[in-house]
Parts: C-alpha cells; structure tokens; sequence
C-alpha cells in the first residue's frame, strides 16, 4: 500500500513466501525502486554472498507452473473460512465483552476487551486452559487500549470454534466471579 502511495521514488516493497507456502523455505524479495537498485545489490553481496539457487529456482517452477496461484486461493478459502468462525463469535456471544477491529488482511485480528475484567487476568485463565491468546497492552507504545490479538493462522474452523466457546464461558467465569458477594 505504501509503495502505491511513493510519488519520489524512494519506497521498496518487501515481502516473503514465509506466511504464504512455508516458514522453513526462507525466501524473501525487494522490488526496490530504480534509484535504490544498486544500492540494494550492494547490500546484499556484503551481507549474503550466495543465496540457494536450487530452492530459488524450485519456486519459480512452482510459480510459472500455476502452482502457486491455485495454493493462495485454497489458503484464502481456508483462512476466509477461519476468520468468519472468529468474526461470528466476536459478534455473537463473545460481543458483550469484546470489540472486533477487522484488518484488510492478515492471519489474526484484534478484539478490544470492554468487560469489568482486566486484559491480564483475561489472558493468565485462558492460558490456565490451554487458549494461547494475548493481550494488547504490551502493543502500545502510549496509553494501552486492553483487548487480546486472536490469532487463526494455525488452526481449523473446529479448534477455532471449540477455543472461542471455551472464552465465552471463561468470560462468564470471571466477570459472575466479580460481581458475586461473598
């Protein structure tokens, strides 16, 4: 997006096949602009001399061979999937806690928390049941907005869907443990 924005020149777009095919495949590109280009090159002959051209070349195949098109549209599907199930438990029973703030893209999204019940303590029972989540406080450079960053790149619509049942109740929990007179 940035780079669309660059009217002098001086961006370079960068990215990875990291999130898209795999972590172990340690790929990465950079579209410099012309007036950075042998800038770039010189960069990258003093920090890496040689980069594998066996797997280099791997992709391109699995790039001008269709391959790769056809898996970022099964992984869209899968990831559409993933994030509906969120979405529709943010505004579903989970809404009367947490606040959906929907991002363009990515593999996780946030939710800012608005119950009675601190971001910390949200996370410390969740992660007494086994739910990895976390909080947005530490995120912040100013002042923290509490909430947690929920995160479904590595799970199915089923564990997704069990995990977020498991908050609605544990939000229960603790916001009924608050409001108890004892």
């Amino acid at each position: 997006m940035l780079k669309s924005l660059d009217q002098a020149g001086l961006v370079a777009y960068i990215g990875t096949f990291s999130k898209t095919i795999f972590p172990e495949l340690r790929i990465g590109y950079v579209v410099p602009p012309p007036s950075l280009l042998s800038s770039f090159a010189k960069a990258k002959a003093i920090n890496d001399l040689h980069s594998c051209t066996l797997t280099q070349t791997a992709l391109a195949r699995f790039m001008l061979d269709g391959y790769f098109a056809k898996h970022l549209r099964r992984a869209h599907r899968h990831y559409a999937a993933r994030r509906q199930t969120v979405l529709a438990h943010l505004s579903g029973e989970l809404a009367q806690w947490f606040e959906p703030i929907v991002p363009a893209a990515g593999i996780h999204l946030v939710a800012r928390l608005h119950a009675s019940v601190t971001e910390a303590r949200v996370v410390e029972a969740a992660a007494a049941v086994s739910l990895g989540l976390f909080g947005l406080s530490a995120l912040y450079a100013g002042a923290p907005q509490p909430g947690l960053l929920i995160g479904y790149g590595r799970s199915d619509v089923k564990e997704i869907d069990g995990a977020l049942q498991s908050l609605s109740g544990l939000m229960r929990e603790l916001v009924g443990a608050q409001t108890r007179v004892y």
